[in-house]
């Protein structure tokens, strides 16, 4: 083609030269290298269409792999794309699974924390039981026969472990054990320390879980739990002698009855710990001698006007239960047989008064009261005494109240107040001499009024007779008088 259009191209210019008055000869010389000029471009162009046709085969081909390529590319891409779609539908599914699973996630996470807090509930109730049964038991005196039931339940108390339903039972079982041996009394052959602090065996008496004794070559005595070594040990000081006589007694058979610590032997140390009255009377200083001289003194009278008053009291009644109708009868020699009969204030007293009748109305009452009157001082003898030393006791307690404390403030002024023992001796004297002033007055001052109070009585009563005898002797007089 393009060979055609370069030769028609230079025949036309050949042409037009020609027609421009070129003359013929020159038109073909013209003509002759214009065609030598033809050949190396027809080989060229040969060459030209050559190369295009191999181009056009190689473009041909190349566009037969692109095009190959692209069905390819285009089948991936469909490909690609249902995988897409597929991926998009399971990533869909999976985010549904993953809302789904978050939310379930969230209401297992609540009854989980829901269940913790019920089981830590659980464990805490149950570890402080466990705490309480281990504190039960090591308290215990059945522990002393059965030492380290503790430790079973250990496992219990530790907070890195969930309590177990095995360890539940066996803390169970020991407390029902424990509710079971409280409720018996056991003998066992085991070791204690005595009072030397020696470890002895010997046989063990429990009593239920108050207290426990001890046997060993006939020697019976209190035995004292120590909860820290589980064990038993002997009271270092000897309790009262009547407990002990009364334990003696129960081991032996002889005696149901028993002394019993119910606070778990604080009571028993109390009891062993208190000082004795001589220790007290040490401790109370010099004031306590004439405080004891006044109580014993005090006791004496008390005792002696007791006897008296409590003789001359029934005696008074006796007789006026019986001379009353002799006297309302005027039956004067009955009368005078029954004062004789009944010694006391008011047979001196009826004595006089009927001895004494045919005497006017009022020497007869001066009679009487002066047969009264010369009854008091034997009634009220040591009265006055009792008085003024139910008066002198508290003084004197406030004297060593007094002492006391001025030696106490003596050792402030010498030592400062450093040490508390410098001071409880004054102290000491203080308080137990008031104690004591207040223990004998306090006595003396009721006893005081209820001797009185007889008295009163008795004297009532005299009287009383007495007006009545003078009564029937004027109605004696009157219908004397009449006649």
């Amino acid at each position: 083609m393009k060979k055609m259009y370069v030769a028609v191209v230079l025949t036309w210019v050949l042409t037009a030269t020609s027609a421009f008055g070129q003359p013929a000869a020159e038109s073909a010389v013209v003509t002759d290298n214009a065609t030598r000029l033809m050949r190396p471009i027809d080989k060229a162009q040969d060459k030209a269409d050559a190369d295009a046709k191999k181009a056009r085969k190689e473009a041909i081909m190349k566009e037969a792999e692109i095009l190959h390529a692209k069905g390819e590319l285009k089948a991936r891409v469909s490909e690609m794309e249902a995988d897409k779609r597929d991926q998009d539908k399971l990533l869909e599914s999976l985010n549904n699974r993953y809302h789904a699973n978050d939310k379930e996630i969230e209401r297992l996470q609540k009854r989980l924390e829901e269940q913790e807090g019920a089981m830590n509930e659980v464990s805490g109730s149950v570890r402080g039981i466990a705490q309480d049964t281990a504190t039960v038991l090591r308290r215990s005196i059945v522990s002393g026969a059965v030492p380290g039931r503790d430790k079973q339940i250990e496992p219990l108390l530790s907070e890195t472990e969930f309590p177990s339903l095995a360890n539940i039972m066996k803390m169970t079982e020991l407390m029902f054990d424990e509710i079971e041996r409280n409720g018996k009394i056991s003998i066992t052959k085991q070791k204690y320390v005595d009072a030397s602090g020696r470890e002895t065996e010997g046989e063990v008496i429990r009593i239920g879980a108050f207290n426990a004794l001890y046997r060993n070559d006939n020697k019976i005595g209190y035995l004292e739990y120590a909860g820290a070594k589980q064990a038993f040990h002997e009271l270092t000081v000897a309790p009262p002698t009547a407990m002990t006589k009364e334990a003696k007694k129960f081991v032996k058979n002889d005696s149901q009855g028993l002394f019993l610590d119910l606070s778990g032997g604080s009571a028993f140390r109390q009891l062993t710990d208190m000082p004795g009255w001589y220790d007290q009377l040490k401790s109370g200083g010099a004031l306590m001698y004439p405080l004891v001289a006044v109580g014993l003194l005090a006791l004496i009278l008390m005792t002696e006007r007791l006897q008296v008053l409590v003789k001359e009291g029934k005696t008074t009644e006796a007789l006026a239960d019986k001379v009353t109708s002799s006297l309302q009868n005027k039956n004067w020699n009955e009368a005078l047989r029954l004062c004789r009969e009944k010694k006391g204030s008011l047979a001196q007293v009826i004595e006089a008064g009927i001895g004494h009748r045919h005497e006017r109305a009022e020497v007869l009452e001066s009679v009487l009261q002066e047969a009264i009157q010369s009854t008091l001082p034997r009634l009220e003898r040591s009265m006055s005494a009792l008085q003024i030393l139910g008066m002198v006791a508290p003084l004197l307690g406030l004297l060593g109240t007094v002492t006391g404390m001025i030696a106490t403030f003596q050792m402030i002024t010498l030592y400062g107040t450093g040490d508390p023992k410098i001071m409880s001796g004054g102290i000491s004297e203080a308080l137990i001499t008031t104690q004591y002033g207040l223990i004998v007055a306090i006595p003396i001052i009721l006893i005081h009024g209820y001797f009185q109070g007889r008295i009163d009585r008795i004297i009532g009563m005299l009287e009383e007779k007495g007006i009545m005898l003078v009564n029937a002797v004027k109605k004696d007089s009157g219908a004397s008088e009449a006649l």
